[in-house]
């Protein structure tokens, strides 16, 4: 299993779409790229951290988990800062598409809209973001069938720590970090939100991960932003393997959270509950595929 058949929507710094590991997988069209900053009108990016998490999620030459899937982009951070403008414009184009130019509410394309999203960002106070900013937005995701990935921060390793929208809304699928030993990393915000749920709901490796750079390069990044988007492609790959599941959001969680690998007893209680500092624990992209494909 590639992916092949899914859609995966990066809202970011933007995707260097000259990049041999992600060209190929460009959905193309002139539906799927929007730069709200600079209008651009091919897949750019100045900074690196888009190219980066879109790697990991789609990127072919072995970086991604799902090469086989296509990508589609937009852009919501200029030198790594946002507003709510921005963030709501992206999701709006990957709620509906539309062409350069248009109306995104006349002109949008429900059915161009991507299956599973990756949102290596969150919008805090100093941006301009209330606790409810975004909510109307992840709401319209949930109810299209649009699996919403985002990370949970890197304000770790202090309790209560998953707080910038959108991570802590029940609606999104929240990811926190581990290292190459399983255990979760230091910077990985921990549960529970300011309502009391247990945050992250998975936790995937974010500590020296290898992936695509501007201009064709390759560098190892560390944060929740690097995890965000390997559980987006595993999304990817499990309704790939069974299309019947594409959109069926409540079944995905359930065998994301059933084939989660336990990671070590020594992260577990911290802020008062295991679902606070890894949720339901590793992702396992091997089992999830496996637990997919018996789905009727």
């Amino acid at each position: 299993m590639t992916g092949a058949g899914v859609v995966v929507g990066s809202s970011d710094s933007g995707v260097d779409g000259t990049h041999p590991a992600l060209a190929a997988g460009f959905r193309g069209g002139d539906d799927s790229w929007y730069d709200p900053w600079e209008h651009t009108r091919r897949p750019t990016d100045r900074q690196g951290h888009g190219t980066h998490t879109a790697g990991s999620a789609v990127g072919r030459d072995g970086i991604g988990v799902a090469p086989g899937a296509r990508w589609v982009g937009c852009v919501n951070l200029d030198r790594n800062l946002g507003n709510p403008g921005y963030y709501l414009d992206c999701l709006q184009f990957m709620l509906a598409p539309f062409p350069p130019g248009g109306d995104p509410f006349t002109d949008g394309r429900p059915g161009r809209a991507p299956d599973v999203l990756t949102n290596s960002w969150g919008c805090p106070p100093v941006e301009g973001c209330d606790a409810a900013a975004l909510r109307p937005a992840t709401a319209a995701l949930e109810s299209a069938g649009i699996m919403v990935v985002a990370a949970a921060g890197n304000s770790g390793p202090g309790c209560g720590t998953v707080a910038d929208p959108p991570a802590p809304y029940p609606d999104v699928l929240t990811v926190g970090a581990v290292d190459r030993e399983r255990r979760v990393t230091d910077f990985s915000s921990r549960g529970p939100t300011a309502g009391g749920a247990g945050k992250p709901d998975l936790v995937a490796p974010g500590a020296a991960v290898l992936s695509a750079m501007p201009g064709g390069g390759y560098a190892t990044l560390d944060g929740t932003s690097m995890a965000t988007p390997q559980v987006a492609g595993v999304v990817a790959l499990m309704w790939s393997a069974n299309p019947a599941l594409v959109g069926d959001l409540t079944r995905t969680r359930a065998i994301l959270r059933d084939t989660a690998a336990p990671v070590p007893a020594t992260t577990e209680g911290r802020c008062g509950g295991t679902a606070d500092v890894s949720g339901a624990g590793l992702v396992d992209a091997y089992a999830a595929v496996r637990a997919a494909r018996t789905v009727r």
